[in-house]
């Protein structure tokens, strides 16, 4: 059974806790950690800007792909490529938004365990079949990330 991690990124005002972001991908809870480890003002800002500069490529790349299947001279094997490779980017967004709604569910419920005994920063949630790792990553207060549209990656 394979373990997956979620991290909450929380930070406290006034010794209330406030679940700010939420991390799933190992290198985007690598980059905070790091950053962290570093003193960075706001490592949220770094996964932020790891995560646009991934997603631009990913974008760039499939404008190439779609470019490279408009074209009348392109082989046929290569088309069928370009054709299978969107299926899957299709099946891969629909994965990645299930996983981002059951992330979701999993931060809530581990926040609230949080919220309930602070020193419970590093456990695991298990089910049937699953195992997710909770880490809890404390920021400093300073940072208002209020205006985010989506902290789940």
């Amino acid at each position: 059974m394979k373990t997956g991690t979620v991290a909450l990124v929380v930070s406290s005002n006034h010794g209330i806790p406030t679940l700010v972001s939420v991390l799933t991908e190992d290198r985007e809870i690598t980059i905070f950690e790091n950053a962290l480890e570093e003193g960075a003002v706001d490592p949220l800002e770094l996964v932020f800007k790891a995560r646009a500069k991934q997603q631009k490529e990913d974008e760039e790349f499939g404008v190439y792909v779609e470019n490279l299947l408009s074209q009348p001279f392109v082989r046929p094997e290569i088309k069928e490529h370009g054709v299978q490779w969107l299926k899957s980017k299709i099946r891969i967004e629909e994965f990645q938004k299930n996983e981002t709604e059951a992330c979701r569910i999993i931060a809530d419920y581990a926040f609230e365990l949080f919220s309930k005994n602070p020193r419970r920063q590093d456990f695991t949630l298990a089910g049937p079949t699953a195992k997710v790792r909770v880490k809890v990553l404390l920021m400093e207060s300073s940072h208002d990330h209020s205006g985010l549209k989506s902290s789940i990656a």
